[in-house]
């Protein structure tokens, strides 16, 4: 495989990769939407929190969602070792 098949937008590599990005970020959405439900079921308060506190609550739902996300990704597709996580 030489440098031009690896940037070929249309090659199999790519479309593939695209494929997995396009699935990684369908989930992290979902699970973001699922945990920002959970949050506001569990602590009705928020609805009324500060927006710092909003803020803060969507920096940890997002970093971890595109965490997990990723890491799910990998066990999937046997890119992890048990170790690795």
């Amino acid at each position: 495989m030489d440098w031009d098949e690896l940037l070929d937008p249309l090659s199999p590599l790519n479309e593939n990769t695209m494929q997995e990005q396009m699935r990684i970020v369908n989930l992290q959405d979902g699970l973001i939407e699922a945990a920002k439900k959970l949050a506001a079921e569990n602590y009705p308060t928020l609805s009324k929190a500060r927006p710092a506190v909003k803020k803060a609550i969507d920096s940890v739902i997002i970093k971890h969602s595109i965490n997990m996300s990723v890491d799910l990704s990998n066990v999937i597709s046997g890119k992890a070792e048990e170790d690795d996580l």
